[in-house]
């Protein structure tokens, strides 16, 4: 019975009370536990109803054209707005700098012609013709590049 109670309590509080069997109101009248679960249900009901509104409340005049007006005047984002976050224009002005720096401290460092005198010292190794050999290959190469017609 006591699970039956507990149940129906809220069905009780709704005013469902002339529909509840006599046994119903027996066991509240035994269980404490019961007692009080009805008791902190209406102490919380009253506390509900006192936060209602004294009257319905409506919106003033003209307050969903207001909102419907707010709505449309506001333009779609492009993709080029991202550029114009604070945010992310600060990060990409970072990175762009610090790409810059590296690019710059890796032209300074490198050797000046380092390929080439690394390709004459393989072909030199490797038995290929003295200077003056390449010299005329990169001649015959230039001729060629020149005289090339589509």
């Amino acid at each position: 019975m006591h699970h039956q109670v507990t149940d129906n309590l809220e069905d009780y509080l709704r005013g469902a009370a002339l529909q509840t069997p006599a046994e119903f109101h027996r066991h509240l009248g035994e269980c404490e536990d019961c007692a009080n679960e009805l008791r902190r249900l209406e102490a919380q009901s009253q506390l509900l109803r006192s936060l209602r509104a004294p009257k319905s409340v409506e919106p003033r005049a003209g307050f969903y054209a207001r909102v419907l007006e707010r709505i449309e005047a506001q333009q779609p984002l492009s993709i080029w707005s991202v550029f114009l976050d604070r945010k992310f224009g600060f990060r990409l002005a970072v990175a762009s700098g610090v790409l810059a720096g590296l690019l710059g401290v890796y032209l300074v460092t490198s050797e000046p012609g380092g390929s080439e005198s690394g390709v004459a010292a393989s072909l030199a190794t490797a038995g290929a013709p003295t200077d003056a050999g390449l010299q005329q290959e990169r001649d015959a190469v230039l001729v060629d590049l020149a005289s090339y017609r589509q």
